[in-house]
């Protein structure tokens, strides 16, 4: 068991994954500058209209990158580790939470499954911007499930079914079921756009009296 400072929020961060914060609240400000002297992470959980979920991801401050006049900060943090959240602790202006540490049950092997869920990313990529992945991505591929879902826009719901799964392999599976369906969403968007930029437009051979 270990104490944690909590950071509730509707988003869903990934062990592994970048995300950029703006601290505001007091009782956060207060927070952020005890982890920074500190040198420690805080615990993120997502948390909504339904309440808060039970499974979280510490953050790590990698940078602070403005502190303004009136005390508000702009963070990058790197999901680290993923958590239970056993009980909310009261004492402290922010949330403190009693939390256990876990991992995946076992290592496997999931070779195939991740060059599928590669090769549908690049199609999303491709389809959406015409750009390239942005993700460093070799053998073994360990937690290439947390960096896909940490960087695709995904319903933060979906992002907690996967934070939540205890196996590589159906994270990757979940992955390309969701990877698939943006593919062909995007593919099509993208076709109709370009038939609606040729109607009307005559074509370059039509000649008058042809």
């Amino acid at each position: 068991m270990s104490d944690i400072p909590l950071f509730p929020l509707n988003v869903v961060l990934m062990p592994g994954a970048p995300l950029p914060l703006h601290i505001f609240e007091e009782r956060y400000k207060q927070m952020v500058n005890e982890c920074l002297e500190q040198e420690d992470e805080f615990g993120m959980v997502f948390a909504d209209e339904s309440g808060t979920r039970q499974v979280g991801c510490t953050a790590k401050i990698v940078e602070l990158v403005e502190r303004y006049e009136d005390g508000r900060m702009l963070i990058l943090v790197e999901g680290s580790r993923r958590f239970k959240l056993n009980n909310v602790l009261t004492g402290k202006p922010y949330y403190v939470g009693e939390i256990e540490y876990f991992q995946d049950e076992a290592e496997e092997e999931v070779g195939t499954l991740a060059e599928e869920c590669i090769a549908l990313l690049e199609r999303v990529v491709e389809a959406a911007t015409e750009g390239s992945v942005g993700i460093e991505i070799e053998p073994p591929y360990r937690n290439l499930s947390f960096a896909i879902a940490g960087r695709v826009e995904f319903e933060p719901e979906v992002r907690q079914q996967i934070l939540e799964l205890t196996s590589e392999q159906e994270r990757l599976q979940k992955v390309k079921e969701l990877l698939g369906a943006a593919a062909e969403r995007l593919e099509r968007e993208r076709q109709t756009r370009e038939k609606a930029q040729t109607n009307g437009h005559l074509r370059g051979d039509w000649q008058p009296g042809t």
